[in-house]
């Protein structure tokens, strides 16, 4: 973030404004972006986080061409995020103390003697086009389609996205309550990878609604029996063919999250970021036309999980750009992406969301990707 002025409290920071300031001044143009993008890194862990440069090469990086910092961001882009971090175990002990308790997100997968029966059960796994056998993490999931065939009949809650012609913005949504089949019957039709102008997700079902065999494959994970008051407030399933997509939002609760089949990548920003990003996205809305500028005022607003609102048209773009895409006219989030944190979830692997972390969550690759998650106190 640039500022006109110099707030410094170490004397490393102050050597390393005032370098980058002189290497900026005689540098080309391209090569003043990077190192406008490299400064809001190095200084984004560091007590100071402003960098005195003139108000004319402010002026300057503001008008660089758009092809030239697209190529530039789609390069750094990889950068920018980390990975979230990993449990060194995942005993309940090890999880309050680095994770729970100070709410930061973390990541770890589950031991094979720890894996619900709902894993092996429920899916055929294999090791895929490419990938390493020995990696569970890599497997290409298939449904059991012996098994599903007595749960046909259940009544789920299904989301069914309808591609137009008109493109993205113009895709309906609806979602039904209908028995599983459909999904069943649409999985089926559209295994091996092939296209489809509409997509069937079964999204957020909760999992006391299950059938009594079915919860018992799935049942309650330890951690959240016992790392914090053992209060469960709610759970869901997930299931259907990637892409997948669940928008920016925030949950009330902590969450955990565990990957049973496929994979799916999750992008975290910490409350006070995700909270300016998705004001920033109500403010485009409100634009004729999506401006440049990437955080705004706050304005109240409704982040209501799952909303219908941003799951189609305009809003959904909006709020996909900016936490996935790639920097554009319309679409400056570089200095978004440097707050996010990403993790890439495997089959048994898990992922804890501290209460009021903004996350974004997309099911990618091949075969069938399958979640479960659990909100509790």
């Amino acid at each position: 973030m640039l500022r006109h002025g110099l707030s410094t409290r170490t004397t490393s920071t102050q050597k390393f404004c005032r370098s980058a300031r002189l290497v900026f001044e005689n540098s080309s143009e391209n090569h003043q972006f990077l190192c406008i993008l490299y400064a809001s890194v190095h200084l984004a862990s560091r007590p100071c986080r402003m960098i005195r440069l003139p108000f004319s090469s402010c002026h300057r990086i503001q008008s660089l061409q758009v092809s030239s910092t697209n190529a530039l961001y789609a390069k750094s882009q990889t950068r920018l995020i980390r990975t979230v971090p990993l449990l060194s175990s995942w005993t309940v002990d090890t999880f309050r103390q680095e994770s729970f308790v100070p709410q930061i997100p973390a990541a770890f997968t589950l031991p094979e003697d720890s894996l619900p029966q709902a894993i092996t059960k429920w899916f055929v796994h294999d090791g895929g086009k490419g990938s390493d056998p020995t990696s569970k993490s890599l497997r290409l999931s298939e449904l059991n389609s012996s098994f599903w065939q007595a749960h046909g009949h259940s009544i789920v809650p299904l989301e069914i996205t309808t591609a137009t012609s008109c493109g993205e913005l113009h895709a309906t949504f609806n979602r039904i309550d209908a028995p599983l089949d459909i999904l069943l019957s649409h999985m089926e039709r559209n295994s091996g990878g092939k296209d489809s102008t509409q997509s069937i997700y079964l999204a957020q079902h909760d999992l006391r609604d299950l059938p009594q065999s079915l919860k018992d494959d799935l049942p309650i994970p330890y951690l959240v029996k016992h790392a914090g008051k053992g209060d469960l407030y709610s759970s869901s399933l997930w299931l259907g063919r990637p892409p997948t997509y669940t928008p920016l939002h925030r949950d009330p609760n902590p969450n955990l999250f565990m990957q049973l089949a496929g994979t799916k990548i999750v992008r975290l920003l910490r409350p006070e970021i995700g909270d300016a990003v998705f004001n920033h996205a109500i403010n485009l809305l409100r634009q004729p036309k999506t401006g440049q500028q990437i955080l705004s005022d706050h304005h109240s607003r409704s982040a209501s999980f799952r909303g219908e609102e941003m799951m189609m048209g305009r809003e959904r773009s909006i709020l996909h750009d900016l936490v996935w895409g790639d920097p554009s006219n319309t679409n400056d989030n570089g200095s978004i992406l440097q707050h996010i944190q990403e993790a890439r979830l495997g089959l048994g692997q898990v992922l804890f969301i501290p209460k009021g972390w903004w996350h974004s969550v997309k099911g990618v690759g091949d075969g069938v990707t399958a979640s479960a998650n659990w909100w509790f106190r």
